[in-house]
């Protein structure tokens, strides 16, 4: 017979904002399905039972590595959960303990109705990411499950690279195929010490100050400002969001393995990125071409990673520019800098990039002849991301070299997280990803009622810009079509988008349509202060909005949730001022006026990688 379950969600230390901590609480309630207490000082439980009972050592692993901030963990009591289902799908925490009073003797019946099927492997390792330590307390047992979030682990991996089997060149290596099987193998050490060392290296001591060798020096005591998963911020691009809060949004949904979520404004694809590593499919909408690809990249992570390899080792093998076999064309060197030019209209970003066109056109070439479409496509981002870096800020460092470089870090860190799956037997590509170019306000393309969830976080009226910074990176890519939208103002416009775009655009006129008052207001407000431009500006953008809304309602099943991550106020000149607008509820309106009911709005700090105007972002909670 098993008593109260209870549940101690343990915040990670390493949070960027102390917003996550308390997004942390939403999320561990929608993986639990109840609601959980803040522990404000995890230390303190302690005085009451069942922890007051625990021994040292457990005591000690709870106590480790404390968030310093005015939360530090959530608790939770249950009649029944599932431990496999906790540790793949939570995502702001280190570690989550599982604490159950028993007098069952058999500790398989106990397992299985836990939600793991075979023994431990010794006394208390039940998997790489799950412990259980026994204590017996007359004739009942204590039993304390420790589980460490595969998103966690997956964190982590990355920062195996900076281990000195992989930092230091390889000695002795005569080709650059030794090179990268070296560097493949410190990484398996690296991966094999961080996890002995999640397990038994609690009382080891840190080593500060610099010299750091071991792994608990990274991912313990050196606080980092990101940590970077899977494919994540493989690409700059403006408004991306956050990977927590992305994974913890698709916990908010609510969705179990196998549903099939939608984002109807994708961008670089960070909302739904990790979907197929939670078993979920996920179906992208994105206008542009080059948000398309990186999408595609980003969600996809399943490579052939060996013949990847080898297509890296054929990239490490090209000549320097100053090569005398440089293998490229004058005319197509001169084709393409004449290309950057006209679109750029001979700017700084013209000027930044003119003395790495050479190597741009070499890499681009050599890319293109790969067969594999998503090792093609993987190499063609990572190109697009250098580019993007050289044409926005001058660089004299070699470009040949320094794509090279981030070529090397980026295919490290696929390996790692290969390797890190295998180990863990998780499969990060149970779900399927779909990137569709097509235009939200007509998803024609999906059923009625054939969506699990929504999540997305759209335009925001004019605060950004998705197009500027990628410019030349679009035209080297050849994806001419967005280059017809001179900023991202241009997707709000009917007439723009009828006359230029190559996508099917809801036809419903503009004019007739009805907006909620909360928009009409601003809209008057504006045209009051004779910002006519914006006024127009913001109209479309409402009505665009308004038709995307009405689109996702087709689409989602009854009584599911669409999660929109908005920003909460805007700032306009008005009547020769600066005025903070608030802009949520009216985006908040136009959801109700297509027939979603508003549950709640989560306030929460920027999410974002790239600000804009922007600060503090609302998401809004709405149910078909």
């Amino acid at each position: 017979m098993v008593n109260e379950i209870f549940v101690l969600a343990k915040i990670k230390f390493d949070l960027r904002d102390p917003d996550e901590a308390y997004f942390a609480k939403h999320e561990i309630e929608s993986i639990l399905d109840t609601e959980v207490e803040p522990i404000k000082t995890i230390p303190s439980i302690f005085r009451n039972e069942p922890f007051s009972e625990l021994d040292d050592e457990v005591i000690h692993l709870i106590t480790r590595l404390l968030y310093l901030g005015e939360v530090q963990g959530y608790l939770a009591k249950l009649n029944s959960c599932n431990l496999i289902k906790i540790a793949k799908r939570a995502t702001f925490f280190r570690e989550i303990y599982v604490i159950i009073e028993t007098n069952e003797k058999d500790s398989s019946s106990l397992l299985n109705s836990l939600g793991i099927e075979e023994m431990p492997i010794n006394n208390s390792i039940i998997s790489p990411y799950i412990q259980m330590f026994l204590k017996d307390i007359g004739i009942k047992k204590l039993i304390t499950f420790r589980i460490i979030p595969v998103q966690t682990l997956f964190e982590y991996a990355p920062e195996v690279k900076k281990l000195p089997a992989t930092v230091f060149k390889p000695k002795n290596n005569n080709s650059w195929l030794e090179y990268f099987m070296e560097k493949e193998k410190g990484i398996e050490i690296g991966l094999n010490e961080m996890l002995s060392h999640l397990q038994t290296g609690h009382y080891r001591s840190p080593h500060f100050g610099l010299g750091k060798t071991h792994i608990g020096d990274f991912i313990d005591w050196a606080y980092t400002d990101l940590r970077k998963p899977f494919l994540h911020y493989l690409h700059k691009y403006k408004g991306k969001g956050d990977p927590r809060i992305s994974r913890a949004l698709i916990n908010l949904l609510k969705v179990d393995e196998g549903a099939t979520i939608l984002d109807p404004f994708a961008g670089s694809g960070a909302f739904i990125a990790d979907a197929p590593t939670m078993g979920i499919n996920a179906i992208g909408v994105e206008i542009l071409k080059i948000g398309q690809l990186i999408s595609e990249v980003k969600c996809e992570l399943d490579y052939d990673i060996k013949r990847l390899r080898d297509e890296v080792v054929e990239i490490f093998n090209l000549p320097k520019a100053d090569d005398k076999n440089y293998p490229t064309s004058s005319q197509e060197i001169a084709n393409l800098a004449e290309k950057i030019k006209k679109y750029t209209n001979d700017t700084k970003l013209y000027e930044n990039i003119y003395p790495h066109i050479p190597a741009i056109v070499l890499l681009k070439n050599k890319i293109e002849q790969i067969e594999d479409k998503k090792i093609k496509n993987f190499l063609l981002v990572l190109l697009s991301q250098k580019i993007v870096e050289y044409s926005e800020k001058k660089r004299h460092f070699d470009f040949l070299t320094s794509f090279k470089t981030y070529v090397e870090d980026r295919y490290l860190t696929l390996y790692a997280t290969y390797r890190l799956a295998e180990k863990l037997n998780v499969d990060i590509s149970e779900g399927s990803v779909q990137i569709i170019r097509a235009d939200s306000t007509n998803m024609s393309f999906l059923e009625d009622s054939s969506i699990d969830g929504i999540l997305t976080s759209p335009p925001y009226f004019d605060a950004l810009d998705y197009i500027g910074n990628n410019k030349v990176s679009i035209i080297v890519l050849g994806f001419d079509d967005d280059l017809k939208y001179g900023s991202t103002k241009d997707f709000y416009n009917p007439n723009f988008r009828n006359d230029n775009g190559s996508l099917s655009f809801m036809k419903t006129s503009y004019e007739d349509m009805q907006l909620p008052q909360s928009g009409t207001e601003l809209i008057k407000m504006l045209k009051e202060s004779k910002r006519s431009i914006k006024a127009s500006i913001v109209e479309n953008y409402l009505k665009m909005m308004k038709l995307s809304f009405r689109e996702c309602y087709r689409v989602l099943k009854k009584d599911r949730l669409y999660l929109m991550v908005v920003s909460k106020y805007h700032t306009w000149i008005i009547n020769g001022e600066e005025q903070r607008i608030d802009t949520s509820p009216i985006i908040a309106d136009l959801g109700k006026s297509e027939g979603f009911k508003l549950l709640k709005i989560i306030p929460h700090g920027l999410s974002k990688a790239d600000k804009g105007k922007i600060h503090v972002e609302d998401i809004l909670v709405f149910k078909k």
